[in-house]
């Protein structure tokens, strides 16, 4: 069975080739990625359970056993969030949950660009973020576009087994889309987080642009 490819695309096969791999390579980063926090949360449980064994041979009122106790609520704090920061961020961090500011999934991406002053929070977004941000919204949408342009015309114009294929390259496509549209999610967590910081008076740049304007995706909005 031929592939339908719509002629803009054919027109401009170098370009769209392109793009296309360079909304691919958010995928592969998004893998590795996992991949490493995977490995990260192995390591974790298994330092938590040495603590738990080392315990058995120390006084309880050693400090050598508080020691080993605060190094446990924090390891528990990792395991459960699997958030792995500073033990006064951790804090501020579980107080943002505690207030309904973000869920513990949501606390887990934007953890990264929240930084401790004092008593309060800094949003901390670089241009390398916001330009990540921006590639992560324009790769999705363009991968989104590319999806419609070549899975459509078999599922509009073809029997039963091309339409199947059809809406299959339609779905593999969105599924990628939304891999690399994962940081621009991100962002708009990130946006309604400092927005109830805010209010809650807790962020100390509350005036911070987190996303470079353009239209009304931009954090003006």
């Amino acid at each position: 069975m031929d592939i339908v490819i719509p002629e803009i695309a054919k027109e401009n096969a170098i370009t769209f080739g392109i793009f296309l791999t360079a909304a691919l390579i958010g995928v592969a980063i998004k893998i590795v990625r996992g991949l490493i926090d995977f490995y990260e949360e192995v390591l974790i449980k298994r330092y938590f359970k040495r603590l738990n064994s080392l315990k058995e041979h120390v006084d309880v009122d050693s400090t050598t056993s508080k020691y080993l106790n605060s190094l446990k609520e924090y390891e528990v704090f990792r395991l459960a969030s699997g958030i792995r920061v500073a033990p006064e961020k951790a804090k501020v961090l579980m107080d943002i949950y505690l207030l309904g500011v973000a869920s513990n999934v949501e606390l887990k991406r934007v953890s990264p660009y929240l930084k401790l002053e004092n008593t309060k929070v800094l949003v901390d977004v670089k241009w390398i973020d916001k330009l990540q941000f921006t590639y992560s919204f324009i790769a999705a949408i363009f991968l989104m576009i590319a999806g419609m342009m070549i899975g459509f015309p078999y599922f509009v114009i073809g029997g039963g087994a091309e339409s199947t294929t059809g809406l299959f390259i339609m779905v593999i496509f969105v599924m990628v889309a939304a891999i690399v549209g994962r940081d621009f999610r991100t962002y708009r967590i990130l946006k309604c987080v400092s927005e109830r910081l805010t209010e809650l008076d807790m962020l100390i740049n509350p005036d911070e642009k987190i996303l470079w304007n353009f239209g009304r995706w931009s954090n003006r909005e």
